[in-house]
């Protein structure tokens, strides 16, 4: 028997971000947008 295991492995930091997002979000990028909370 054989087992194929697959997976991703990320690291991640809490980050202090002063600001709001939406002062750093581009509208004509917003398209390709991808956030993880």
């Amino acid at each position: 028997m054989s087992a194929l295991i697959c997976g991703s492995l990320a690291y991640d930091t809490i980050m202090v971000f002063p600001d709001q997002f939406k002062n750093h979000i581009l509208p004509d990028k917003v398209h390709i947008l991808n956030v993880s909370f």
